[in-house]
């Protein structure tokens, strides 16, 4: 006579380990892209200012620092596309139709599939850590070889975080439809697309007042340009205090929108 025992249900600190590692392991091919483009900028950056340094021997320290390297808001652009990759990279072949394995873990559907978003996020945030790093770095080895000092120090603390909110902004809206559907690029480039057409559709029948309207989702005070890099269509510059109320409205309800995504596959 047999009998069968039952593995005890991992705690929810095991799942998030687990599911960390899987997911570092799932994003080796970013990962690789991502340090190799880091070292092929500095090379070159580095390389370029040697360069000039060598062919003006004798130019100021001013015009030799237009060598040199700052830092702002734009500059987490490059890090905020990374963001919008890696939900795929976190989800390749785990389609919501193909998610069945993931289902049968002893583990909740939901907090399971949240777990594994939030292991995604995580290594986002790493990789915007080690981003801004590199920044430091290369801004240093700049200023060394044009004789200027580093002017790192201005850039408002309010600009660095911006490096963090943003990819996290752009990673939670994309995996909304990476998670929900099977389709995730089709949502993603219809809804694009959709949206202009839209505008386009108001202010051509003569209603502008609609339209524009439709234009502060994404570039009103506190529209998606202004919660991600403190900007906008409607905004004059770099607004910190609109970016302070728009960037958690919408990291929050990206946040939501992720839940209820995750908790959409019961059956």
């Amino acid at each position: 006579m047999t009998s069968t025992s039952l593995h005890p249900t991992p705690s929810s600190q095991t799942v998030a380990i687990e599911q960390f590692r899987a997911v570092g392991l799932a994003l080796r091919k970013e990962a690789i892209f991502f340090i190799g483009a880091l070292v092929v900028i500095g090379v070159l950056i580095v390389a370029n200012a040697v360069h000039f340094m060598q062919t003006h021997p004798y130019a100021n320290v001013h015009t030799a620092y237009s060598m040199g390297f700052t830092y702002g808001v734009a500059g987490a652009i490059p890090i905020c596309f990374l963001a919008v990759i890696i939900p795929f990279g976190v989800w390749r072949a785990e389609d919501p139709s193909r998610r069945a394995y993931h289902w049968s873990m002893p583990v909740a559907r939901g907090p399971h599939t949240i777990a594994k978003f939030l292991s995604g996020w995580a290594w986002v945030m790493i990789a915007s850590a080690v981003y801004l790093l590199f920044i430091i770095l290369l801004a240093t080895v700049l200023s060394t070889i044009s004789g200027e000092a580093n002017t790192l120090g201005n850039t408002p603390a309010w600009e660095w975080i911006v490096a963090f909110t943003s990819t996290t902004l752009a990673y939670f809206l994309i995996s909304i439809p990476v998670i929900a559907s099977d389709h995730a690029w089709q949502w993603i480039v219809g809804l694009y697309v959709g949206y202009w057409v839209l505008i386009g559709f108001l202010t051509s029948f003569g209603l502008p007042e609609a339209s524009r309207l439709l234009r502060t989702i994404g570039g009103g005070t506190y529209g998606l340009d202004a919660a991600t890099f403190g900007g906008g269509t409607y905004v004059h510059g770099l607004s910190m205090s609109n970016w302070l109320i728009a960037m958690p409205l919408w990291i929050i309800g990206s946040a939501i929108a992720v839940t209820v995504a995750s908790y959409r596959h019961r059956e």
